[in-house]
C-alpha cells in the first residue's frame, strides 16, 4: 500500500484546519478582539492535538478507532469507536449545509439546494474512490494556489486604502469574557478538535515518527493564517466585523483600484470551494475507514455511494437557513453534545487509562 508523505500530511491537516472557517471568520462574537480569540483558540487548539499525537504514540499502528477497543476491550470499545465514523458521517452532511447556504445567498441565488449539494457530493464521491493518495496529490496542487490567492488578497488590501489601525481599538473593551467564550470549547474544536478525524490516516504515513511535529507545525501555520484574515477584516470593518456572516467574501468586496480591480469575491469563493472539498473528502473517507476496520470489511470503496447519499439527505434536510444551521444546530446541539464529549472528553479519559495501562500496570508487573 502506498503511503503519504510528511509534506502532504502538512498540507492535508493546513487545508482541513481552514476548511469552511476560511469563509465564515472567525469568533464574530468576540468583535474587533476576534483575532485575539483565535491566538487564544489556537493555544488552547495545540493543547488538543497533542492528546491526540501522545495517543497515536501510545497506540502505534493503530487507527482512531482501534484506540478504544485496544484500551477499554471490545465490548466497550467498539461501541463508543463506532460513535466516531458516524460523527464524521454527520459532520460532512455540515459541510454540505455550509457550502448549500453560502453558494445560495452569494453566488448562485436562484439555484435549488438539491442541484448544489448534488454536484458537490458527486465530486466529493469521485474523489473518495482513489483513496488518500489521491487526496494527498489534490492538496499539493491546492495548497500554492491558496498561498498565492492569499498573498494577491493582502497586497490588494494595501493597496485599495481600507484598512485602518483605529478600527482595532479600544483593544479588550468588554475584557476577556467574550475572548474566553469563543475560544473555549468552540474555539478550540474548530478547527482543531476536528483534526481527530485525520488520526484515521496516521497510519498511511511514510514518517509515522514525524506525525506529532507535522501537526502541530501546520496547526500553528493554519491558525496564524486565520488570525490574519480576522485582522484584515476588523481593520476594514472594525465592530461591523461581528455583523457580517462570511466576512472574508465581503471583504474581498472592498477591493477597488483604479475602478479596474474589483469585485474579486471569486476569490472568496475559490477559497471556500478548494478547501471545504478536501475536507468534505477527508471526513468522508475518514468515514469509510472507520466503518472497514471496525466491520472488518476488505475494501472501503462499497460504502462509498450509500453515505454519499445519506449525507446528501442530511445536508438537504439538517436546516432550513443559515441561522438554524450554526446558531442552533451547531451551538446548541453539536458542540455540547457531539465535539464536547467526542473530541474533548473521551481522548482524554482515553489519555489517561492508556497512561494507567502501560506506566503504572506495567511497572507492577
Amino acid at each position: 500500500m502506498s503511503k503519504i508523505s510528511s509534506y502532504q500530511l502538512f498540507v492535508i491537516t493546513f487545508i482541513f484546519q481552514l476548511g469552511t472557517t476560511v469563509i465564515f471568520g472567525f469568533g464574530g462574537s468576540a468583535g474587533r478582539d476576534a483575532w485575539i480569540s483565535q491566538l487564544v483558540s489556537l493555544c488552547l487548539g495545540i493543547l488538543v492535538i497533542l492528546v491526540y499525537t501522545t495517543l497515536m504514540r501510545m497506540n502505534p499502528g493503530l487507527t482512531l478507532v482501534q484506540w478504544f477497543p485496544a484500551q477499554f476491550g471490545r465490548w466497550i470499545g467498539v461501541p463508543i469507536a463506532f460513535l466516531y465514523p458516524l460523527l464524521f458521517l454527520y459532520h460532512l452532511g455540515r459541510i454540505l449545509a455550509d457550502v448549500r447556504d453560502m453558494v445560495s445567498t452569494t453566488i448562485l441565488f436562484n439555484t435549488p439546494f438539491f442541484i448544489i449539494e448534488g454536484i458537490f457530493i458527486i465530486l466529493i464521491a469521485y474523489c473518495a474512490f482513489g483513496g488518500i493518495e489521491v487526496i494527498a496529490r489534490l492538496g499539493e496542487a491546492v495548497f500554492p494556489l491558496i498561498l498565492i490567492m492569499f498573498s494577491i488578497q493582502v497586497i490588494l488590501l494595501f493597496f485599495t486604502n481600507v484598512m485602518h489601525i483605529d478600527n482595532f481599538r479600544p483593544i479588550l473593551e468588554n475584557g476577556w469574557a467574550p475572548i474566553w467564550k469563543v475560544a473555549f470549547p468552540g474555539g478550540m474544536t474548530q478547527p482543531f478538535g476536528e483534526s481527530i478525524v485525520l488520526a484515521m490516516f496516521w497510519t498511511d504515513t511514510k514518517h509515522p515518527e514525524k506525525i506529532m511535529k507535522i501537526t502541530i507545525i501546520a496547526s500553528v501555520f493554519s491558525g496564524i493564517m486565520i488570525t490574519i484574515w480576522d485582522i484584515l477584516a476588523i481593520s476594514v470593518f472594525g465592530s461591523l466585523f461581528s455583523h457580517f456572516l462570511y466576512p472574508l467574501y465581503t471583504l474581498l468586496g472592498t477591493i477597488s483600484i483604479g475602478n479596474f480591480i474589483e469585485n474579486l469575491q471569486i476569490f472568496g469563493g475559490l477559497y471556500f470551494f478548494s478547501t471545504a472539498f478536501l475536507k468534505s473528502t477527508v471526513t468522508l473517507l475518514s468515514s469509510l475507514k472507520g466503518f472497514q476496520q471496525l466491520i472488518g470489511m476488505k475494501d472501503f470503496r462499497i460504502l462509498i455511494i450509500p453515505a454519499s447519499v445519506i449525507a446528501f439527505f442530511m445536508g438537504i434536510s439538517m436546516s432550513k437557513n443559515i441561522s438554524e444551521h450554526i446558531y442552533f444546530h451547531f451551538m446548541k446541539i453539536v458542540l455540547p453534545y457531539l465535539w464536547i464529549p467526542l473530541l474533548l472528553i473521551l481522548p482524554t479519559i482515553l489519555l489517561i487509562v492508556t497512561w494507567i495501562r502501560q506506566k503504572v500496570f506495567k511497572i507492577k508487573s
